[in-house]
């Protein structure tokens, strides 16, 4: 596949800009396969198990057009050329291609899925040349984007928002890093929900308004000026912003119509409902302004201030931020450094740390504790509320300190328990603590050799279980994602999942069928990674037997993609210790950093600002404010490329 990508880049030299001119595929494209590629993708030699003697432009043949489809996803991705070829095609080289196979796709009416912003697949942006410094000369190149704002921030926007139907509840979004592009669709059905709750919100704030109408009239104002200032105060409480003179006269208009027709104060309850059913309510617009001569759109001060503060804490900006945006001389970037400080110091409300707590939430994916469904046995109280309250405590207090923040969650051997929290719904046996283990205020701290971090963490050691039993799997999958930076395939859909219940033998026995030549292409990409820890049980607890067997937590991890966690494993805290020193999984979590606070998938246009976020995290001493403060002031924060047009690759839907 890689040879094939070269050979594909290959053909922009030759082309140029004129070359899709009257059948490029048969004088231009056809000659270059055959030069370049069919030797390795031919008749007698077809590596990757790709052949290219026979492919065609034509795109009505379904596996033809699936491949040029992968090709285009490729190039899209970075993947192509790979970092051993000869030459390497600059951006407008590149985009010839591209533009070759997505045309040709397009006109032949199929539809192809935009991958670029989809959860899962943030990872197939080669890391290698994201953090390459041949790469930091790159702009960015990613689109301006539409976004629905968060359930939260609509009912925080909206007062009276939890009184009716969530317009956001029948997409519930799954996964992490949820403030993806299109995590939140809207529908028909959402669209009448949106409907009730700005006719409820409405009434309620109609009905309020007039009695300040009337205490203005009693001073002196005209009935005009008053409904005037009511309006132009909801455009502020709900916009952020004033309305515009004409948008002023069109919502007095609709005011008078309305209260001539039904009364007051009925004519106020529709505006007020008009602007709940505003598009800036509910979207987050960015990019609005024209490219400038290199084809970035720099973000306007009020754009910036909207998503600094979704970015922040998932609400629309306050007074004192939006004062900052549009009466500050200094430059934006200055401004989002010194906005950004203010909310991670603001201790009377603390909703950016708050966020940061979410952030690890949700990278550490622990919440799912409390929806896996655990048996209560004897002599061990379950409650997994109270697991993850504790793992929220630890990283509190880990980012309160700001040093290693990555590393000590891996490897800090001091957890804090709040028994208190335990007491009437469970109790400290999930650390293996006796029952009658007396509570400290201050960070207990646990032998080395039980527990090391989060991954021993009883929180995050149930939510990476199943019901009834561990799942190294799961916990494999996880480490494979999010410290390696790795993908794993979908489970094909021929195969059978599940493990032989057997009574007498232990996990690690019954996941023998996972070597199958079917399964441990992936498996073995997951398997040998969580298997050290066998060491815990689906409960959290230490242990050392399974089925009166000693419990096996021995591994030998093979071609991980990080040539220093390599080898064999004897405990999981050696593995641990591997994660945690490796500079490529400190990378890698930067990389998901990026992901949450700017809300999309790194591009290889974000290779600049990544490695400078890296930078500032390593010379601040792991320090967690300097990482997300170098994000949020980056090139990729403040630019967004000017959209190009173009099919994109992926699996085609029906037709």
């Amino acid at each position: 596949m890689m040879i094939l990508r070269n050979c594909l880049l290959s053909i922009a030299f030759v082309t140029g800009t004129g070359a899709f001119a009257d059948d490029p595929f048969k004088k231009s494209i056809q000659p270059f396969l055959k030069t370049y590629c069919v030797s390795c993708h031919g008749e007698e030699t077809q590596k990757g198990k790709i052949r290219l003697d026979h492919l065609s432009a034509n795109m009505e043949d379904r596996k033809e057009a699936e491949l040029w489809a992968r090709s285009l996803e490729a190039i899209e991705f970075g993947e192509m050329p790979s970092d051993k070829a000869d030459k390497f095609p600059t951006k407008a080289e590149a985009r010839l291609v591209q533009d070759w196979i997505a045309r040709s796709l397009a006109q032949t009416g199929l539809k192809v899925e935009d991958k670029a912003d989809k959860e899962g697949y943030g990872n197939l942006i080669p890391h290698d040349l994201l953090f390459s410094p041949t790469e930091s000369k790159r702009v960015v190149d990613a689109a301006a984007r539409l976004w629905r704002i968060s359930p939260k921030a609509l009912a925080n926007t909206v007062r009276g928002a939890r009184m009716v139907s969530n317009p956001f509840a029948l997409d519930k979004p799954h996964g992490n890093f949820r403030d993806f592009k299109g995590k939140y669709s809207f529908n028909s059905l959402m669209a009448e929900q949106v409907t009730e709750l700005a006719l409820v919100h409405s009434e309620k704030e109609a009905k309020n308004a007039r009695k300040t109408i009337v205490m203005m009239k009693e001073k002196g104002s005209t009935i005009d000026e008053a409904n005037r200032e009511a309006i132009k105060r909801h455009c502020h409480n709900v916009l952020r912003r004033t309305p515009t003179e004409e948008e002023m006269e069109v919502m007095m208009g609709l005011l008078k119509k309305v209260d001539s027709e039904l009364g007051v104060p009925f004519g106020l309850q529709a505006v007020y409902a008009s602007i709940i059913l505003r598009p800036e309510t509910l979207f987050r617009f960015e990019g609005t302004e024209d490219a400038g001569d290199d084809g970035l759109v720099a973000l306007t001060r009020r754009e910036l201030a909207n998503s600094l503060s979704f970015a922040l804490t998932d609400l629309p900006p306050d007074s004192n931020m939006l004062r900052a945006f549009e009466n500050n001389e200094s430059s934006p970037r200055d401004i989002l450094l010194a906005e950004t400080r203010r909310l991670l110091d603001d201790e009377k409300r603390p909703t950016a740390r708050n966020r940061l707590l979410q952030f690890f939430q949700e990278y550490f994916d622990y919440l799912k504790a409390e929806d896996v469904f655990k048996d209560q046995i004897k002599g061990h109280k379950h409650w997994a509320p109270a697991l993850v309250y504790d793992l929220n405590a630890l990283i509190v207090h880990v980012l309160k300190n700001d040093k290693q923040v990555l590393k000590t969650l891996l490897t800090t051997s001091e957890y804090l328990i709040y028994v208190n929290s335990h007491r009437d719904h469970g109790n400290p046996l999930a650390y293996n603590l006796p029952p009658d283990w007396k509570p400290t205020p201050k960070p207990f701290k646990f032998p080395e050799d039980q527990r090391m971090g989060v991954l021993t963490h009883p929180a995050w050691l149930v939510a990476h279980s199943g019901n009834f039993d561990n799942d190294p799997i799961l916990r494999g999958h996880w480490i494979k994602y999010k410290l390696l930076g790795g993908n794993v395939p979908d489970i094909p859909i021929t195969v059978d999942a599940k493990l032989p219940e057997d009574e007498n033998m232990t996990l690690r026995e019954r996941m023998h069928v996972t070597r199958a030549e079917e399964c441990y292409k992936c498996h073995s990409k997951m398997n040998p990674l969580g298997l050290p820890f066998e060491r815990y049980d689906h409960f959290g607890r230490f242990r050392f037997l399974e089925l009166d067997k000693p419990v096996d937590v021995t591994s030998k991890i093979v071609n991980s993609g990080v040539p220093e966690v390599d080898g064999e494993v004897r405990t999981p805290f050696e593995l641990i210790e591997r994660l945690a020193s490796s500079t490529h999984c400190e990378q890698v979590f930067v990389r998901y950093v990026f992901r949450f606070f700017l809300g999309r998938n790194e591009t290889l246009g974000d290779a600049k600002s990544l490695q400078e976020a890296h930078k500032a995290y390593v010379d601040n001493d792991g320090s967690m404010e300097a990482l997300v403060l170098s994000l949020l002031s980056s090139d990729s924060f403040l630019y967004r490329a000017k959209p190009v047009k173009l099919a994109r690759s992926s699996y085609f839907g029906p037709n």
